[in-house]
């Protein structure tokens, strides 16, 4: 660990020493802003400490940025003394908490830790030395007499499950899709890198599916047994930016099977919750059985929008984004695996066809 600290100080060294401060900048100086390409406070440089982490008082989470970039966030934002950066997914926290000492850190493998007190103020550039209050972001404004202007930065709480670290494990935690709505969903953290928001699952037959569009729209179960998230919900979710979709599947024989796809979204409630889904996955073990619903709006046994002349959701006891009338029926009758019925049960036709009815499903998305 010392050794990369050291090695990262000397870059530094070398890089303000020979002149090329300027080329170092690039990754955070906006082409414009003097200030920041011309640092006057060259006598300080970076540490980095690996390997650990402040939870104390995270404050602001920035996705896809530089380590560069994630120290300039930081002194852009009002009470931002530290940072955390998790390189591998590009995750920036800025901390707001007075760390004294290493026994304030805790253990967390992939991040970096750093004070800002170590590093070139500079790198704000105008708003190196600016006054916002506490919860401001300031941010350049050339109309302003100050150069810059305080305005309300994105705080800490996570818009969904890819924005809770994964050590924290597999958990129900309280999101915020959008600044003024939030609730709780379960997070998947132990499956294919973590980060997955779990919208139904299904593990035993102790809950009824069978249920109305009200209960479908709002969301029932228990989050960490078996439930459905609610269409409201869900859109909230899907809304905010592009999302895939993974579908876990067993059967009763202890066989697993899943099925991935890019592009996951619902519509609102004028549309009838109406489904698009595509971008299935090839490597998917378990067989493309939801392409076939791509379009279609949501039915239960009370708000018929299939195309069949009969009510798919009656037929087939379940409630679905259903056609003429499924390839998929995961929200169908919970029975035991093969069945003498047609179709009415836990179906995913591709993988075990139209009369086996599956023991457990999960069905999670994440932003891409």
């Amino acid at each position: 660990m010392e050794i990369s600290i050291a090695i990262f100080s000397v870059v530094l060294l070398i890089l303000t020493s020979a002149g090329h401060y300027g080329a170092f900048l690039e990754d955070v100086c906006e082409k414009d802003d003097v200030e920041c390409q011309h640092p006057n406070d060259s006598t300080v440089s970076g540490h980095l400490q690996h390997g650990k982490s402040s939870q104390k008082n995270v404050i602001r989470r920035i996705r896809n940025i530089s380590l560069l970039q994630c120290i300039k966030e930081c002194f852009l934002t009002s009470a931002c003394t530290a940072i955390n950066y998790r390189k591998n997914w590009k995750l920036c926290d800025a901390v707001a908490d007075k760390i004294n000492n290493d026994r304030d850190l805790i253990h967390e493998d992939g991040c970096i830790f750093s004070k800002i007190s170590t590093w070139y103020k500079s790198f704000a550039g105008v708003c190196a030395y600016h006054n916002c209050a506490t919860g401001k972001k300031c941010v350049k404004n050339r109309d302003s007499k100050r150069g810059f202007t305080c305005i309300s930065a994105s705080l800490y709480p996570p818009r969904d499950c890819a924005d809770i670290p994964r050590r924290t494990g597999s958990s129900v935690y309280k999101i915020h899709p959008m600044p003024s709505i939030k609730f709780d969903v379960y997070c998947e953290m132990d499956t294919e890198e973590g980060g997955w928001t779990v919208i139904q699952r299904r593990l035993d037959g102790s809950t009824n599916f069978y249920r109305g569009w009200t209960a479908y729209e709002e969301g029932f179960g228990n989050l960490t047994h078996n439930f459905w998230l609610g269409h409201a919900k869900i859109h909230k979710i899907v809304s905010t930016g592009n999302y895939h979709l993974r579908v876990e599947l067993e059967d009763f024989e202890g066989n697993t099977a899943w099925a991935k796809y890019t592009r996951f979204y619902i519509g609102d409630v004028s549309t009838n919750y109406k489904l698009e889904v595509s971008g299935y996955v090839g490597t998917s073990t378990a067989g493309d059985s939801f392409t076939y619903h791509n379009g279609k709006m949501f039915s239960t046994y009370d708000r018929d929008n299939d195309i069949h002349h009969k009510n798919c959701a009656v037929m087939f006891k379940g409630a679905w984004w259903y056609h003429d009338c499924h390839n998929s029926n995961l929200n169908g009758a919970y029975l035991s695996g093969i069945i003498s019925s047609y179709a009415d049960g836990v179906i995913w036709y591709k993988w075990k066809g139209h009369y086996y009815s599956l023991k457990s499903t999960i069905l999670m998305i994440k932003k891409l």
